[in-house]
């Protein structure tokens, strides 16, 4: 374990010296059991206590010469958590998230460890012997849920609407408003693979975010037929691109439907299919 966390000495000794932070919990991939990591992997590190020295970025300077912080938010049992995500001197990134002492309040008194904490998470320092009272992770966090009638619904609707826009500037051969609006049929594409896989384990499938590592849980058919989706900033490539994100679309997403006994919606599917056929062959003239 000292080797796993040695990164992160500067900061902790730090952190012991400084009476407004109470404890430190490592988080995220480098606690999470079985979870692949290599040097480049980021510490997510939360921080219990107080904040007021984060007002600015003076505080990092005093353990380590950084390149960017940058200032963000989330939020955790109904409170706002502000992070700090810092790239340090030696390529180290840190994500370092404040949390006020009400939240372990809040985490001892249900004893309902959050999905951050769950996923795995190592103490690293706990002043008041407080932190160890938190109930041990089981490891599993952040599971896939079945989506309601209406959130499948949603996906489907707005899948087709974005490949309306994208099949639109193609035809303009706007490719940078192409690519945008792709991206998000991609975003929508990757829910409806994990919905899918989320129905076939029983809901009991806990992916990383973003599809991290997503070769992991996709089927070998499936991870093929990606690369054809991803076209490049060229308008025939992109338009083929555009196809394969379709069908692939469209199987998983009825499969997902017969398994989730919602309908889906061909009568659109339908419509901007044939609006893209007819596109494709208003270019070829």
């Amino acid at each position: 374990m000292q080797n796993h966390i040695k990164p992160l000495d500067h900061f902790l000794a730090w952190a012991e010296k400084n009476a407004a932070i109470r404890g430190v919990i490592l988080t995220g991939s480098r606690a999470a059991s079985g979870a692949t990591n290599d040097s480049l992997s980021d510490y997510d590190v939360a921080i219990f206590g107080g904040d007021d020295f984060i007002k600015t970025d003076g505080w990092l300077d005093e353990f380590q010469e950084f390149w960017v912080c940058i200032h963000d938010q989330f939020h955790l049992l109904g409170i706002e958590i502000p992070t700090r995500l810092v790239i340090f001197n030696d390529e180290l990134k840190i994500d370092f998230s404040f949390h006020p002492m009400r939240i372990l309040n809040k985490i001892l008194s249900t004893q309902e460890v959050p999905d951050d904490f769950n996923i795995g998470y190592t103490i690293l320092l706990d002043k008041d012997n407080i932190l160890s009272q938190i109930k041990a992770p089981t490891f599993i966090g952040f599971s896939i849920k079945r989506p309601g009638e209406d959130d499948f619904r949603k996906n489907v609707d707005e899948f087709w609407f974005e490949v309306f826009h994208v099949a639109k500037y193609l035809s303009r051969n706007d490719l940078w408003a192409a690519k945008f609006r792709d991206f998000s049929t991609k975003n929508l594409l990757l829910q409806m693979l994990q919905w899918n896989e989320g129905s076939k384990r029983e809901w009991g499938f806990s992916p990383k975010p973003h599809g991290k590592e997503m070769k992991g849980w996709v089927d070998a058919n499936t991870w093929e037929r990606l690369h054809a989706c991803f076209g490049s900033f060229d308008s025939a490539d992109s338009w083929t691109a555009l196809q394969a994100t379709v069908q692939l679309y469209r199987e998983v997403a009825i499969e997902t439907s017969r398994s989730l006994h919602y309908a889906y919606n061909q009568n659109l599917d339908d419509r901007i299919s044939k609006f893209i056929k007819k596109a494709i062959t208003g270019l070829a003239r």
